[in-house]
């Protein structure tokens, strides 16, 4: 009913509270669908995985107020948050990528990786390359699956950072 008159912008408020898993897909495929006709979706929620489907920016409200003072924006090409897992622990991982021109570090242990990559494919593709060439066992080089919540959480540790940074002034 809300979309029969085809508004320019549609709030929704926990719009998959309730429904079943394929209830769940279909009504992210309609707002997909909505998006891509040019409608601006506002959806508040705060299950990150229901969002991840059609998601471009996200707002992080922290006792009234915006975190960080603005949206974060998602899914950008040039910004993709990869994550590697090892077959085989290296502690050097954390270093070997914290010294690549591309690489942005997020969080990483010794036998897994999640960094912001913001080189193109050809680029992607040569640090794959020199990681098989410095003997690191790659199981798995792929775009994280949970960018929403990874950039949450990136936002809420700086958030926390931030607030007690101040404190201590």
């Amino acid at each position: 009913q809300a979309i029969v008159h085809e508004p320019k912008v549609l709030m929704l408020d926990e719009p998959a509270s309730g429904l079943d898993p394929e209830a769940r897909r279909s009504l992210s495929k309609l707002l997909v669908s909505l998006k891509e006709q040019g409608m601006t979706l506002v959806v508040s929620s705060h299950i990150l995985s229901e969002l991840e489907d059609y998601s471009s920016e996200m707002i992080i409200i922290d006792d009234g107020q915006i975190v960080g003072g603005s949206a974060v924006k998602l899914r950008e090409e040039s910004r993709a948050i990869i994550r590697v897992q090892l077959l085989t622990a290296r502690a050097d991982i954390a270093d070997f990528l914290s010294h690549q021109s591309d690489v942005e570090l997020i969080d990483s242990d010794s036998i897994s990786a999640t960094f912001r990559f913001l080189g193109d494919n050809k680029a992607r593709a040569a640090l794959l390359r020199l990681a098989a060439v410095e003997g690191f066992e790659i199981l798995s080089f792929a775009d994280a699956p949970r960018q929403l919540e990874e950039a949450y959480f990136t936002e809420v540790r700086n958030h926390i950072a931030g607030k007690s940074d101040g404190e201590a002034q």
